[in-house]
């Protein structure tokens, strides 16, 4: 366990290092995008004294090295600076955003791992069924995110005037209960959502399918057959019960994928996520949202594959014993 702390922590030490020096080498001058807010780019183009003013400002005059330091002493304090585009802290836009993103990717996430399961098991008992379905995910498996978003929208949205094309909710709605709220927001996440699950579902099918067939595969289950236990009693218990580890971490394992997909999936439907702020900040080379985005990304993404490789690890123990 301690050797996969460290290394979880070097490849953290990594991964920041290189998420600091790698936006600014992108072509582009932050200050050259000026805005009045957020998206907005406005006529009047600052002088060259306003744009060192504003360098000094942000503290990119100083040398990279000292840069680095000061941001390192920024980031162990909570504060990922400010934000060259939208004004304001980083902290501030990553809160507001975060729900957003959260919300349709924990949903996917949940709802992949249910279907692809429900798939696997109930294919164990119906070959037929078993091998159109693992046909028609395998087809699926390679489809990008955002193409299945762009079909959604073009096939779906379009068609059916009472889910809407874009947004996650009515702007300036008053609602007159929690029911409207949340019907508001269902269905404007609802294609978003429906794009992930489509996406990640295959790989939790497959996950589990091939579990429980290894369980399928062990001498307790003969013995529980012998002892004349109905099939029901079986599935759950035995095959269902024994065969999730895999698919537990496979949950964890999929964050990375889940986090890349809802960013594009969002910028599909307009969906005021993470999504649109790092578009935003790699269009306006915003480097100090660039490197909060990355950081805040890298912790998600690591602790899922920390919780997952745990996960495996116990399976493993319990398998030895």
């Amino acid at each position: 366990m301690k050797k996969r702390a460290v290394l979880f922590a070097v490849s953290f030490l990594v991964i920041y290092i290189f998420n600091f020096f790698i936006p600014r080498l992108m072509p582009g001058d932050p200050f050259v995008y000026t805005s009045s807010v957020a998206g907005e780019d406005m006529n009047v183009e600052l002088s060259k004294e306003q744009i060192e003013q504003m360098r000094a400002y942000y503290g990119m005059d100083k040398p990279v090295g000292i840069q680095f330091a000061d941001t390192v002493r920024k980031n162990l304090k909570g504060d990922l600076g400010l934000s060259i585009h939208y004004k304001k802290p980083v902290a501030d836009v990553l809160k507001e955003r975060l729900p957003w993103s959260l919300s349709i990717m924990g949903a996917a996430l949940i709802l992949s791992m249910a279907i692809g399961t429900g798939l696997a098991l109930f294919g164990m008992q119906r070959k037929h069924f078993d091998q159109v379905i693992y046909k028609l995910l395998s087809a699926v498996t390679e489809i990008p995110a955002f193409l299945i978003g762009l079909l959604l929208l073009f096939l779906v949205a379009s068609k059916v005037s009472f889910i809407p094309l874009s947004g996650g909710a009515v702007p300036f709605a008053r609602y007159g209960n929690w029911f409207e709220k949340a019907s508001d927001l269902f269905l404007h996440a609802l294609l978003p959502v429906l794009s992930l699950v489509i996406v990640m579902t295959p790989k939790f099918y497959f996950t589990a399918r091939a579990s429980f067939l290894e369980v399928m595969s062990k001498p307790y289950l003969l013995n529980a057959r012998a002892k004349g236990l109905k099939e029901r009693r079986i599935r759950w218990k035995y095959i269902f019960k024994n065969g999730m580890t895999p698919v537990v971490a496979r949950f964890f394992l999929s964050v990375g994928t889940a986090v890349g997909g809802t960013l594009l999936v969002e910028n599909v439907f307009a969906y005021p996520g993470l999504g649109i702020v790092m578009r935003e900040a790699v269009r306006y080379r915003d480097y100090v949202m660039i490197q909060g985005f990355f950081l805040l990304s890298t912790m998600i993404v690591l602790v899922s594959l920390f919780l997952a490789d745990v996960i495996n690890a116990g399976a493993d123990r319990e398998e030895r014993t």
